[in-house]
């Protein structure tokens, strides 16, 4: 009998040993945390909904001694949007082309898959606006609206409305 105990004991144990193992090992497991949240952009084009959420980020820079934000992104139609605001994003700033100041005035360019681009209209009527809501040094997100001209000649001063317009997005270092 001392023997059959002494193996039953055994099994327990290493029942045990593996039960506690098992649950140490699970429980250790890294979890993945990914809550990045998702890179959007989305306007109304001339009143139709658009995403431009391929290939959406934001990035920084200078050009000589101006520095500058750019927010851009594709959509599947092939269009493209860039909304820039030159410095750096400042949560709770409205910039606008009726700034009294160049630095406070935005920029936007909405590409057509046929490659004509559209900037700022300068028509008071259909002023270009950048409302940031909030910024950090790896995220910035906010709306923007307003109308574009087309940029090229010889198609005589197309126009763009953008509104509605909202982007959330990764600052790429």
């Amino acid at each position: 009998m001392p023997k059959r105990l002494h193996i039953t004991t055994s099994i327990k144990a290493i029942m045990l040993f593996a039960v506690a193992f098992a649950t140490l090992t699970v429980s250790s497991c890294k979890k993945d945390s990914n809550n990045t949240p998702a890179n959007t952009i989305s306007a109304k084009v001339d009143g139709t909904a658009t995403v431009f959420n391929s290939n959406a980020f934001a990035v920084t820079g200078t050009s000589g001694s101006l520095s500058f934000t750019a927010i851009q992104g594709t959509a599947a139609n092939g269009t493209s949007i860039s909304v820039t605001i030159n410095g750096s994003p400042v949560a709770g700033k409205t910039y606008s082309n009726t700034a009294a100041s160049d630095d406070d005035k935005p920029l936007v360019l909405f590409n057509t898959k046929n490659d004509d681009t559209f900037i700022n209209d300068d028509d008071a009527a259909s002023q270009v606006t950048v409302t940031i809501s909030s910024a950090s040094a790896t995220r910035i997100s906010g709306t923007f609206s307003g109308g574009l001209t087309v940029f090229s000649t010889g198609t005589g001063g197309a126009k763009k409305v953008i509104s509605e317009g909202k982007f959330d997005v990764t600052i790429v270092k």
